[in-house]
């Protein structure tokens, strides 16, 4: 199974889904990781340390979510402005998204 880690699109966020550390770790345990080029960087990971973990390095938002079974995000999917188009599009039937969801984050749709 492979983990996939995009980039957070969030304006502002520093955090990404998974460190270098844990990658070599969830490599031990089986898993394949690819991580989107430069989804470390605000938090002081390289592409390089990444690698030296035993990640593939995937240059395309897209290719990364369609090769992944699994998406590793600290933030729930958004809206991706580059792409166009919202990140829970680019999950598709069959796949499994891990990451923090706060429901009560938007009290404008808790009414609906």
């Amino acid at each position: 199974m492979k983990i996939g880690v995009p980039k957070e699109v969030h304006s502002g966020e520093r955090r990404v889904a998974t460190t270098p550390d844990v990658t070599e770790k969830l490599r031990k345990l089986g898993y394949s990781v690819a991580v989107e080029a430069g989804a470390g960087e605000s938090a002081n990971f390289s592409d390089e340390a990444y690698k030296e973990a035993g990640a593939e390095i995937v240059e395309d938002t897209e290719s990364l979510w369609a090769a992944s079974d699994i998406i590793f995000k600290v933030r729930a999917p958004e809206y991706h402005p580059v792409l166009g188009k919202h990140e829970a599009e680019l999950l598709s039937e069959g796949k499994t998204l891990v990451s923090f969801i706060w429901p009560a984050q938007n009290p404008e749709l808790m009414d609906k």
